[in-house]
């Protein structure tokens, strides 16, 4: 979701020494390398003695959170390099994105997060890059991650949509074209579909891929009436497939911002032709980006 940033709320926490200091860097021109990245901007900004300072200003809740080589900041009053960046930024015409907030976490998920942020801020930029290398070699989600937030990802590309496609469409097929299949064969299946499309999911949003998601949702409500009849003997529920690819479509529908009527009517579209349940929270997961003439091309279309 854009967000605006309160560039004078800005100016006032940092004070006026700071305030005055991000000013001049901008005005001297020391602010290069503006790249929107998810939740924010990054920039390189010029020191007056040499050098740069990589910085970081993404938007958590209603929070700034700044990564800052120089400061070795994470949260708490913004450095002169953050004023720089944001007014920078405000400058450019660019457009923030908001992440979850920090402060949405479980307490357990908050402590965990504030004994990693300490720990990694006694560790050299060296060590940091090892470690996060090292996690990227064997986590491809994470890997997708990592260069998103560096901005290095394209939007999925022709071959690669018509690999997802694929595989959604075997997994689609087992019961069909395999008499021998088992149950764990469905599980599995859906599984390794939905990790491949957050992969995938991770790039730019583009409204092929939206298509692929609603493909393999409709793809896993006929397997997920397999499980359903069998949930004696076999111990899994359902949404625990569904449900993730289900928050898939909506997190793609919110960055794409489609257009309402034709959102309405693929929901409409997608609702309709399940034959277990859909699980997609459809139309009240949607509202804002259905509006009220979204909502009624959706009533229109599912009832007729």
């Amino acid at each position: 979701m854009a967000v605006a940033v309160d560039v004078e709320a800005l100016l006032e926490a940092a004070g006026p020494r700071v305030g005055a200091a991000g000013r001049e860097h901008v005005a001297q021109g020391r602010v290069s390398g503006l790249t929107p990245v998810d939740g924010g901007v990054r920039a390189a900004v010029a020191e007056r003695t040499g050098g740069r300072t990589q910085v970081s200003v993404t938007v958590a809740g209603r929070a700034l959170v700044v990564d800052c080589d120089r400061d070795s900041e994470m949260t708490g009053d913004p450095c002169e390099h953050a004023v720089a960046v944001v007014l920078a930024a405000r400058d450019a015409g660019i457009t923030w994105t908001s992440m979850a907030s920090l402060r949405g976490a479980e307490p357990a998920g908050q402590e965990r997060g504030r004994l990693v942020a300490e720990a990694a801020a006694s560790l050299t930029r060296t060590e940091l890059v090892r470690l996060v290398v090292a996690q990227a070699a064997e986590d491809r989600l994470f890997a997708a991650k990592v260069l998103r937030r560096a901005g290095k990802l394209e939007p999925p590309s022709p071959t690669e949509l018509m690999r997802i496609r694929g595989l959604v469409r075997d997994t689609d097929r087992i019961p069909v074209d395999d008499h021998r299949w088992q149950l764990h064969d469905l599980v599995e299946a859906g599984r390794g579909m939905l990790a491949e499309l957050e992969i995938l999911a991770v790039r730019p949003a583009t409204t092929e891929l939206l298509g692929v998601v609603e493909d393999a949702i409709a793809a896993w409500d006929g397997l997920a009436g397999h499980l359903q009849d069998a949930r004696e003997v076999y111990d899994i529920e359902p949404e625990e497939i569904g449900e993730p690819l289900a928050a898939l479509h909506l997190r793609l529908c919110d960055e794409l911002q489609p257009d309402p009527v034709e959102l309405g009517r693929r929901l409409a579209e997608l609702v309709g032709s399940a034959h277990y349940t859909s699980c997609v929270d459809a139309p009240d997961g949607y509202a804002d980006l259905l509006g009220d003439e979204g909502l009624d091309a959706y009533e229109s279309a599912l009832h007729h």
